[in-house]
């Protein structure tokens, strides 16, 4: 009985350890740090969401801005899907395009204090047989 209770002790102790390393809510998603600011469906030809554009600022580096776009309707098929981010006014772009089964990304940008930044994305169904693509302009102005 003593040994169970000290296991279980040790056991209690090793899991609040993990608990206490857990992220904040605040903090990013899919490679991107800092708070979600803006976020937008990709709608398909067929009227359903194919997935969602996110842009993420984190006060980093003088202003850190990152997007990923995250597949909905074909989550877990490989499928051509890309996305990239540029800042408004400035020359370069960061660009993610590729074959990802569950999302694009993550492309960020850096000093972007003061400054909008602008994201195309596209996703093709993984049978090729239709195509969508969006913007996201000036946005995140900061």
């Amino acid at each position: 009985m003593r040994r169970s209770v000290a296991s279980f002790a040790v056991l209690a102790m090793a899991a609040s350890a993990v608990v206490g390393l857990a992220p904040s809510a605040s903090a990013g998603s899919y490679g991107c740090a800092g708070s979600l600011v803006y976020s937008r469906n990709l709608m398909g030809t067929d009227g359903s969401v194919w997935s969602t554009a996110q842009i993420y600022y984190s006060s980093a580096n003088n202003g850190t801005n990152c997007a990923v776009l995250v597949a909905k309707k074909w989550a877990g098929t490989k499928h051509p899907m890309g996305i990239n981010l540029s800042v408004d006014g400035r020359a370069g772009i960061q660009v993610n395009n590729g074959m990802f089964s569950s999302y694009a990304g993550p492309v960020t940008q850096k000093n972007t204090n003061g400054h909008c930044v602008t994201s195309n994305y596209f996703e093709d169904a993984p049978n090729g047989s239709s195509s969508s693509n969006d913007e996201i302009a000036h946005v995140a102005c900061g």
